[in-house]
């Protein structure tokens, strides 16, 4: 499969948000309805990982389940990967990235239907999330963070962390059939 830029993908969204930044520290808007594709969100959750080099991916909730995201580094930075498993999209299998972090202060906009993970460029990086569906545990799929098919293309680094779960995650022949 290919990596493309962000623009190629149907419902993906790049949101920059303004930093008030004064002599006390700084402010800045995680969440404008009228910015996003979509307003509807369920839950916050916030993930604190303290090693840079750090893998989380691929993960996604399959069919009704289903969660779109909103996705925000509040402090340090990630590599945002994402994959369109849209069947009928003519994007499908294809993957994209994009850089997240507390200076360029970027927020990304993932629908449903795409798998979703990072690494970590940082220490003592803190992820926003915004989700528009509650987390299923029995519908949650994690797709192994380097599948052949799919094929991303990571950064080279000396020493990778990485979640059993992740390191455990099913080859795309196996995540196909829950599609």
């Amino acid at each position: 499969m290919a990596e493309k830029k962000i623009h190629s993908f149907l419902g993906i969204q790049l949101i920059s948000r303004e930093k008030f930044i004064s002599e006390l520290g700084s402010f800045s808007v995680t969440f404008e309805s009228r910015k996003t594709l979509q307003h509807d969100f369920y839950q916050d959750s916030v993930s604190i990982i303290k090693n840079s080099n750090t893998i989380k991916g691929m993960h996604f909730q399959t069919h009704e389940f289903s969660q779109a995201k909103l996705v925000t580094v509040l402090q340090g930075a990630i590599l945002d990967y994402f994959i369109d498993f849209r069947k009928d999209s003519s994007t499908y299998l294809d993957y994209g990235k994009v850089e997240l972090d507390d200076v360029n202060n970027n927020m990304l906009f993932i629908p449903k239907g795409f798998a979703h993970g990072y690494i970590t460029q940082k220490e003592k990086t803190i992820i926003s999330y915004k989700l528009d569906a509650e987390y299923s545990p029995e519908f949650e799929v994690t797709l192994k963070w380097n599948d052949p098919k799919i094929n991303i293309q990571w950064p080279v680094v000396n020493k990778l962390y990485i979640s059993k779960k992740d390191m455990d995650g099913l080859e795309f022949k196996d995540v196909e059939k829950l599609l």
